[in-house]
């Protein structure tokens, strides 16, 4: 029988050998490092149908802003009006309501950073004479823990500016000295005040400069918009303009749903320690937890918006960074709460049946 033929008998062979036992480790070890790492794949033709026939039946006018590039998310269109001052589109302004919560949510958490307050400063360092203000605390702020309602009467015209809407929502609130779940929009109208106060700035001036600009990216209040500039509702501009000016820090800016996009991934999703801060407010799983301006249940984050026929809803799996956000600007409170599930399930291929206690 022959003999296998020895490549490496000798001295020389047995250094040949480590050689080429050196060489091929450093192959492997160099695939291993260059190997790009899995990113997110895009959505396939299947999900864009199935979101198209969402929009479809329900006749929504509006957008879903999709995948994509980080600054560049595929749109999705369905528009069912012809007339030009109803079209939304992805560069075109647009009344974020609630989806602003999150802004301020961040400008707070930075503040943090900072040094300036921290989620256990009481609400009675700032209001001394709020009812229970020395149990409210920055985070039961957050979290909609609070126990604070709004009070507010009718107005016939938009408040004049900060400093107005302040003095407003300080003599329409009630204070129960109850600290359980109930969304309310003076949680973050306070919490946007505090910001005023502890950066010694206007609280558009804080957000633009710490968060905005650094995600390239901007909102306009209401007092800066003229009706040509914004997708338009059925509602008559001064009714939104004087239902904008009530929510400061909550509801009170424009923005191009393009442009949220840029906020969401660059000053949220891509801060990997401030990300970490918001996850860890979860709750028991199966069960969303409020905090900071979003709903969480791992691996995703829910928020809301709905003004004045005026709607947007988003999901997003952290993990995976997959997002899908709409804005539309023809449906009711009720629409949006369903619709907001069936595009869930048309994206992420699982069906959430959306929570009672879910506000907008």
């Amino acid at each position: 029988m022959t003999q296998p033929v020895l490549l490496f008998k000798t001295e020389k062979g047995r250094m040949m050998r480590g050689r080429w036992r050196i060489i091929l480790m450093l192959i492997m070890v160099t695939s291993v490092l260059i190997t790009p790492m899995p990113v997110k794949a895009a959505a396939g033709q299947q999900q864009v149908a199935d979101i198209q026939q969402v929009l479809r039946e329900n006749k929504v006018n509006g957008i879903v802003l999709i995948d994509g590039h980080v600054h560049n998310p595929r749109v999705i269109s369905n528009q069912t009006s012809d007339d030009p001052r109803l079209v939304v589109k992805a560069d075109r302004l647009f009344p974020i309501a609630s989806f602003q919560k999150l802004m301020t949510g961040i400008a707070i958490e930075r503040l943090v950073e900072q040094g300036k307050l921290s989620l256990a400063t009481p609400l009675s360092r700032y209001w001394p004479s709020i009812p229970h203000g020395h149990q409210i605390s920055i985070q039961r702020l957050m979290m909609h823990t609070s126990g604070l309602t709004n009070q507010e009467p009718p107005l016939n015209r938009p408040l004049g500016g900060e400093k107005e809407q302040e003095h407003y929502l300080l003599r329409h609130y009630r204070s129960s000295g109850h600290f359980t779940w109930n969304y309310a929009d003076i949680d973050f109208s306070i919490l946007a005040m505090i910001i005023r106060t502890a950066s010694r700035r206007s609280y558009r001036g804080f957000l633009n400069q710490q968060i905005l600009r650094p995600a390239g990216m901007q909102v306009k209040s209401y007092q800066q918009v003229r009706p040509g500039q914004v997708t338009r509702s059925g509602d008559d501009w001064g009714q939104l303009q004087t239902a904008m000016s009530k929510e400061l820090g909550a509801g009170d800016v424009f923005c191009t749903p393009q442009d949220y996009w840029r906020f969401y991934h660059r000053a949220f999703l891509e801060q990997p320690h401030l990300l970490r801060r918001f996850i860890a407010k979860h709750g028991p799983a199966g069960k969303e937890t409020y905090f900071g301006g979003t709903y969480i249940e791992p691996p995703y984050l829910h928020a809301n918006g709905y003004l004045s026929g005026y709607s947007c809803t988003l999901y997003c799996n952290y993990r995976t960074k997959q997002t899908i956000m709409l804005f539309a600007n023809n449906l009711s409170y009720s629409q949006l709460r369903s619709l907001s599930g069936q595009l869930y399930h048309a994206y992420f291929g699982d069906y959430r049946e959306e929570q009672s206690q879910i506000n907008y």
